[in-house]
């Protein structure tokens, strides 16, 4: 697109944020623009951004507004980029989850709000709690779209929408989370609320059929969908139960076969090396390597001094979801826009010797995770990268007396 359409499209998106009605701002469009790709309304506000004239946050609050006035010219391109229609295909699931979501919004949802908004009583309390931990199974479909398909479109110079799309993510479940707390605690939860969960998530499946999915198609080739086909089960799926060519079968069966007829379904031979790798304190194969740091106890991540992911262990119970698209992505965008900020000033303390070493730990239900993060540096104090460490240690949390190895 060139600089006088971007400017054009700048000035619309301004319009918007100075809080200029949306149905005006629709007419002009139109009148300018007919259709457009979704690249270009990315490029638009990505430019925005870029000159500090709008920050992630303030598009974030526009989300709804550019579906509804950008929407139409998006749908219209649509048709000439349709995703790949494959049974089993990653983008068929996810677009198939995205139906069943809606089938779910539309009969045991809404009906267990609706029941709740009638009696208010015990019975239709428990009925919504269901409801809303049903729900949180999103986490999956969105940690997918977080970890597998927006390292592609970063890679692409992308890098506005995911940064959008990932903090309207967060607010969906900070949403459902206050919402399930509330009923937990015996509270009553306000009905708009709810109303503003499920016009959210409602929100988010158009933007994700209609704007992400056109995006993936130009930046994505082959071998990509089968990098995310093939780490898609390492996150999980979510409201495909049921649904023809949408089950986490027809999704290995087509990686399977794909990345069988390509030459690309098993990397075991590339891991499991027969050279010996040689460090100051000793020696291994690459096969004693890869699986002595898989069984360490929690996970470790390795980021270079470059602030991109280089490394991370595959064990078996991995706390936080990690998969092998991650591997060359700026750290920057693998956490939520709300937690960036403490990221980069950790980092920046590590850089500049202020810190060697962080700690952070939450409670998830019965489990307490320690996180901890190490600056690595070399004999000379050189910065190397970044060390993160995390582990589930509420059973060490519940230890007394002693254990001998004598006992």
């Amino acid at each position: 697109m060139d600089d006088t359409k971007i400017l054009k499209l700048k000035d619309i998106i301004e319009r918007l944020h100075e809080g200029e009605p949306a149905d005006s701002v629709k007419v002009d469009f139109e009148k300018e623009f007919g259709t457009i790709a979704a690249e270009e309304l990315a490029s638009a506000e990505r430019a925005l951004m870029e000159s500090g004239q709008i920050t992630v946050d303030q598009v974030m609050k526009l989300c709804d507004v550019h579906a509804a006035v950008f929407g139409d010219s998006i749908d219209a391109i649509h048709a000439s980029l349709k995703v790949d229609q494959t049974p089993g295909h990653p983008a068929f699931v996810f677009i198939k989850e995205n139906e069943g979501l809606l089938s779910f919004l539309d009969g045991p949802f809404t009906n267990a709000v609706n029941g709740y908004h009638a009696a208010k009583d015990a019975a239709s309390k428990t009925e919504l709690l269901i409801a809303l931990q049903d729900l949180t199974k999103l986490d999956r479909h969105y940690a997918r779209k977080e970890n597998l398909f927006f390292p592609y479109m970063e890679k692409a110079g992308l890098t506005a929408p995911p940064k959008v799309m990932w903090g309207v993510d967060d607010e969906i479940r900070d949403l459902w989370k206050l919402l399930i707390t509330t009923l937990e605690e015996s509270q009553t939860v306000l009905e708009d609320q709810l109303a503003q969960l499920e016009e959210q998530v409602r929100s988010m499946i158009h933007k994700e059929n209609n704007i992400l999915m056109p995006m993936l198609e130009g930046v994505m080739d082959k071998d990509a969908w089968l990098t995310v086909a093939r780490d898609s089960a390492e996150i999980g799926y979510a409201f495909n139960g049921g649904i023809e060519g949408a089950s986490p079968s027809d999704a290995t069966s087509w990686y399977r076969w794909n990345a069988t007829i390509s030459g690309k379904l098993d990397d075991q031979a590339l891991r499991q090396g027969e050279g010996e790798i040689v460090l100051p304190s000793g020696h291994m194969s690459l096969e004693e390597l890869t699986w002595m740091l898989n069984t360490l106890p929690g996970d470790i991540t390795f980021v270079g001094s470059d602030d991109r992911v280089r490394f991370f262990s595959e064990g078996a119970d991995r706390i936080f979801p990690r998969t092998r698209t991650v591997i060359g992505r700026e750290v920057a965008h693998c956490h939520p826009p709300k937690s960036l900020a403490a990221v980069e000033a950790l980092v920046a303390d590590f850089k500049a010797g202020r810190k060697e070493r962080e700690s952070f730990w939450i409670q998830r239900g019965d489990k307490f995770i320690l996180i901890r993060y190490f600056a690595v540096r070399n004999d000379k104090g050189e910065y190397l990268g970044v060390l993160e460490s995390s582990e589930e240690i509420s059973a060490l949390r519940a230890l007394e007396g002693e254990k001998r190895l004598s006992d």
